[in-house]
């Protein structure tokens, strides 16, 4: 009766415990299911109209954010890179930077702020056309000049027949090139403004005319030069405030002051009369104190500009003031 007394027991512990394993296990794989992603499927890529590939699939899933579409040549099936991007619950991506008389793998996959889906089955698709009057490539793409919030770029130009040169850029945060600008026949540089300080970009260049577009240059790779806020107190300030810039009118650089009460996230950017930005000279969160930052404008025109800041500190509030400075050289 004493050994039987005693393993009963024991044996009922063994089920509660085998009982709550189970219930973990299937509330542990149910958010497991329920945070995945489930992939596109069905991709089809098509020539349209002899200038784009169409590429379509199915959205088999409800909680992506968007879709990132990928892309290699025949000749270079393992080489696999990020053209674009779709938003949530689309189904279509048009691929117009393609080349004639090539074949092209293409595959999507699905993305949240947790991780990604498969992939969907790969299609391929040939664009067939005449090459002969295309321009040829341009080459020898190189930096001229940097500094906090511009880069400049130039290349050789190898055709007699161009329209122009594309500029295409990859930002530190996106995973593709955009298609950011465009300069006439025989233009070989090209100056992008409005850059944040210290950070990488990727750039390559094309030659287009009616035909169609040439192969791109090499990849190069440029960085802004170090941006120069310092924190000048780090006491909390009375309130969120701009000061006047100083010297004023200013050549080449002048100094902006601003005040934090709070921790914030703070924008710091310069535009022209025109309204058309030229620096960003700040972008990101501080703690509450007091800073300068010190513009360098040695690349930039002469005239009237405009400074703003833009606060965001959650409790606190929002904050914004814009002021105008005079550069002369």
């Amino acid at each position: 009766m004493k050994a039987t007394e005693y393993i009963l027991p024991k044996f009922e512990i063994m089920k509660r415990y085998i009982l709550i394993f189970s219930i973990l296990f299937i509330e542990i794989s149910g958010a497991c299911f329920a945070q995945s992603i489930t992939a596109p499927s069905n991709l089809e890529a098509e020539f349209e109209q002899s200038s784009y590939v169409k590429v379509k699939w199915d959205d088999n899933s409800n909680n992506e954010d968007g879709f990132l579409i990928e892309r290699a040549l025949m000749s270079d099936s393992l080489r696999w890179e990020i053209v674009g991007q779709s938003p949530q619950n689309s189904e279509r991506f048009d691929d117009y930077w393609i080349l004639y008389n090539k074949i092209y793998y293409y595959r999507v996959y699905a993305y949240n702020s947790l991780g990604r889906s498969d992939y969907s089955n790969e299609d391929t698709v040939s664009t067939p056309g005449d090459t002969s009057n295309i321009p040829e490539t341009p080459s020898n793409l190189r930096v001229l000049k940097t500094s906090q919030t511009s880069i400049s770029v130039r290349w050789d130009d190898n055709a007699v027949n161009e329209l122009g040169f594309i500029i295409a850029r990859k930002r530190p945060e996106l995973p593709y090139f955009e298609f950011i600008d465009s300069v006439g026949t025989d233009v070989l540089t090209y100056q992008e403004v409005g850059l944040t300080p210290d950070n990488v970009y990727f750039y390559k260049v094309c030659a287009y005319n009616l035909y169609g577009i040439s192969d791109y240059t090499n990849t190069i790779t440029a960085r802004t030069e170090e941006g120069t806020l310092i924190q000048t107190n780090s006491s909390q300030a009375e309130s969120f405030y701009l000061r006047d810039n100083y010297p004023n009118p200013f050549n080449p650089s002048t100094v902006i002051e601003f005040g934090l009460k709070s921790r914030a996230s703070v924008s710091l950017t310069v535009y022209n009369a025109a309204g058309i930005q030229v620096a960003l000279l700040f972008k990101g969160d501080l703690p509450a104190g007091t800073y300068s930052n010190r513009w360098l404008a040695a690349n930039i025109p002469s005239g009237t500009y405009f400074y703003r800041l833009e606060v965001s500190s959650g409790s606190n509030g929002r904050f914004s003031d814009t002021r105008k400075m005079i550069l002369i050289k």
